[in-house]
């Protein structure tokens, strides 16, 4: 576990990551987190060694929406190992068979729940195996599964630090101070005599805010533009 606490970059972390996983037995993985639970699930962090190809259809098909093992994520702290009773649906299947064909048959999903609200998943997958062999060998892997996903939450957060600052909202001198204030507890009335505009313009503003961070509340998007240290809320 040395190389993966000692990483100096990203490519070095991540690269420890695959190296472990490959060592007990599984040639492909995937890591995808969500930094904090306000995010869409398209603007997950991701690294895989996944075909790219396989990646590309997932993403552009929108799959995350119907792909069970991230619903068992969302929902559960629970292990999920895959089989084609858990795609059920006929999209799911389609799903699957089309995974099949890049090499994703037999894999083992665990959730990923972090102290800062972070959630995910790990997949680590052989497709060398019968499903019945690979169950066996997950069963004696997981202890190991689990310690690497543990450790990949604590040595994470500076690359999801990363990759959350490429998605934040760009916001105009004036909606940040509509946030600031917003923050403060002050209504439109307060906000646009404070700025000396109209509640028209205070009002504009917001729904472009709410636009940006994808809520339905000034106060929901104050809070989280505090959080994201975009706003000092006094």
């Amino acid at each position: 576990m040395a190389p993966l606490l000692d990483a100096a970059d990203e490519a070095e972390w991540f690269g420890a990551i695959a190296g472990l996983a490959e060592t007990w037995g599984f040639d492909r993985i995937l890591i995808a987190m969500l930094p904090r639970p306000t995010m869409r699930l398209e603007d997950a962090y991701i690294r895989s060694t996944y075909a790219s190809a396989w990646r590309q259809t997932y993403d552009k098909q929108g799959l995350v929406h119907i792909d069970p093992t991230v619903e068992h994520c969302m929902a559960r702290a629970a292990p999920l190992i895959w089989s084609p009773t858990i795609f059920s649906t006929t999209a799911q299947q389609s799903m699957y068979e089309e995974a099949r064909s890049y090499g994703l048959r037999a894999g083992v999903t665990v959730p990923i729940h972090g102290p800062n609200q972070e959630a995910g998943m790990m997949c680590f997958v052989n497709d060398s195996s019968s499903i019945e062999d690979f169950q066996r060998h997950v069963n004696v892997a997981l202890p190991n599964l689990v310690l690497l996903r543990d450790l990949v939450i604590d040595t994470s957060q500076r690359h999801l630090d990363t990759h959350a600052k490429t998605l934040l909202p760009k916001l105009t001198p004036r909606e940040r101070e509509c946030l600031k204030w917003t923050a403060r507890g002050k209504s439109t009335w307060e906000i646009s005599h404070i700025l000396n505009c109209s509640e028209a313009v205070v009002n504009f503003h917001m729904k472009n805010i709410r636009t940006k961070f994808g809520v339905n509340s000034r106060r929901a998007a104050a809070v989280i533009a505090a959080q994201l240290g975009l706003i000092d809320p006094g």
